[in-house]
């Protein structure tokens, strides 16, 4: 279907050469090394690039099955992890922490007890990173470590005070999920979540030997020189940033997260608690759900998570509403991957909304009898038909959004559309002449206005 709809409308095929040729630009004006990038439709990728060399000493070419350390991307696979298990009802998202990790008691002051929510949402008040350089140093601590350090730390604020990003609390999430499982966190992502979404080129654990993991690289220094990083692992960190992924494979995933795999990895309901709010900016402009970032790209709701790793920044999205997503990965420091995400969200999005867009419906004969103006002691309204749709608006408060009336199998009854309500009935009754005499909203009715 991509490939059609590609080849069938010319005007995103423009947006696809105009975004390939910015990419090729920024890629070579900032000297970077290597990316990869992938942008999908309804679960395929509608169209892909790589560019550069995945390894500047050998000159080894990115493509989009080259592997990147994927970083904090890794938290969206946790989080869907952690999701299963409370689908399966062993554990809930406001237990304790101490409730499944016997040895963590920190806890601010006299404030509530940190739960599994707190740690998911990053506000839990924990601080954000090991104790120790981990990040400057290449090194992480083994999980023994990891319990001795964390035990030994103090929470900076209560829950829910304030969203503070927190690898550590993400890494706790990671012993719950062995705890409440019984198996290694690698262990189980791998089979209830990549195994059942295809996703075989995907590594919890990544290895040093693999000849398709790209070499990373540090920001730019004088005389346009970078230097490889070394390879590390997480450690008692991995369920922060472990992964390493491909374009073509985390592809499989953005159908996932778009809602098109039906109930393989995650319940569709869980799926939706994901991608919705449950930290909300000061500004409203954004926030943070459960293991995913939400953010707006004009007019439209991103959901997804960047990654930063010493060598790598990287960043996975979709636009649930359009079934389109972004994926962007690259091998240095110092090279924006958001800049292309939100670049290809302008260029090509306008242009997929406007080749998918149905054709408008035609309005059937038969509601002219329901058109007009009804009144009741509450509010003044108006039935009409724009774009082939019945709709109901308000007269007295005429810039809110209008109400779609969606046919039932019921003549005369029909569904009510509308944002922030519940999905309820609207239903006229008709007189002996088959004219309306009362107009059901609910349980409410108005009358027609002669």
């Amino acid at each position: 279907m991509t490939v059609s709809l590609l080849k069938e409308n010319a005007d995103l095929a423009t947006a696809v050469d105009i975004l390939d040729s910015w990419v090729a630009h920024r890629v070579k004006q900032w000297h970077q090394p290597g990316l990869a990038i992938g942008v999908v439709y309804r679960g395929e990728l509608l169209w892909g690039a790589g560019y550069g060399c995945a390894d500047l000493e050998t000159g080894a070419p990115v493509t989009l099955d080259t592997r990147f350390r994927i970083a904090s991307i890794t938290k969206t696979f946790t989080a869907t992890g952690i999701l299963q298990l409370r689908d399966a009802g062993l554990l809930s998202l406001d237990d304790a922490v101490s409730q499944h990790l016997d040895w963590f008691d920190l806890r601010y002051q006299d404030a509530p007890a940190i739960t599994i929510r707190n740690l998911l949402t990053h506000t839990s008040g924990l601080p954000r990173d090991s104790a120790n350089p981990m990040w400057t140093e290449c090194e992480a601590p083994a999980w023994d470590e990891f319990i001795k350090d964390t035990k030994a730390r103090a929470a900076t604020r209560p829950p829910y005070e304030k969203f503070a990003y927190s690898n550590l609390g993400y890494s706790l999430l990671g012993g719950i999920i062995e705890a409440v499982a019984g198996q290694p966190w690698a262990t189980y992502l791998r089979e209830q979540v990549l195994d059942p979404l295809g996703m075989g080129e995907t590594r919890p654990v990544p290895s040093v030997d693999d000849p398709r993991l790209a070499t990373g690289y540090t920001r730019e220094k004088d005389g346009y020189k970078r230097d490889a990083l070394p390879f590390w692992l997480m450690n008692g960190f991995e369920a922060s940033a472990n992964f390493a992924s491909s374009v073509n494979d985390l592809v499989k995933y953005a159908g996932f997260h778009l809602g098109l795999t039906g109930d393989k990895a995650l319940s569709p309901y869980s799926l939706l608690d994901m991608h919705r709010i449950h930290w909300l900016d000061a500004g409203w402009d954004g926030g943070y759900g459960l293991g995913m970032g939400l953010y707006r790209v004009k007019d439209w709701v991103i959901s997804g998570h960047g990654g930063g790793y010493p060598g790598y920044l990287t960043a996975f999205s979709v636009c649930r509403e359009h079934k389109t997503g972004v994926i962007v990965l690259t091998n240095s420091l110092g090279s924006d991957p958001q800049a292309y995400v939100n670049q290809a969200y302008q260029l090509i999005l306008p242009e997929i909304i406007k080749a998918t867009a149905e054709e408008a419906p035609e309005a059937k004969a038969e509601w002219e009898k329901y058109l007009g103006e009804y009144e009741s002691d509450w509010a003044r309204t108006k039935v009409i038909v724009r774009g082939g749709k019945l709709q109901l608006i308000s007269l007295d408060f005429i810039d809110a959004p209008a109400t779609t009336l969606e046919p039932t199998e019921v003549e005369g009854v029909f569904a009510l559309c509308e944002e922030g309500q519940s999905n309820e009935t609207l239903r006229f009754e008709l007189d002996a002449a088959g004219r309306v005499a009362r107009m059901w909203e609910r349980s409410e009715y108005s009358i027609p206005v002669d």
